[in-house]
C-alpha cells in the first residue's frame, strides 16, 4: 500500500504549474510525482556515473586498463 505525504504550496505557484502543463498531467500530484521521480532518477544515474569512473581509476592503477 503507498502512503502519501501533504505538502504545502503556495496557490499562485500551484495554478501556473496547473496552467502551464494543462492536459500533459491529470493533476498537479501527477506532475509532482513525475517530477521527483525524474530527479530521483537523474540522481540515481550521476552515482552509477561517478562509481563507474571510480571503478575504472582504480582498473587503471592496478594497470588492467
Amino acid at each position: 500500500m503507498t502512503q502519501y505525504r501533504t505538502v504545502h504550496l503556495p496557490e499562485e505557484l500551484c495554478g501556473a504549474a496547473e496552467k502551464l502543463l494543462a492536459g500533459r498531467f491529470e493533476n498537479l500530484e501527477a506532475l509532482l510525482s513525475f517530477l521527483l521521480q525524474e530527479i530521483v532518477k537523474d540522481d540515481a544515474a550521476k552515482f552509477d556515473r561517478a562509481e563507474e569512473q571510480m571503478i575504472e581509476q582504480r582498473l587503471k592503477d592496478l594497470g588492467y586498463i
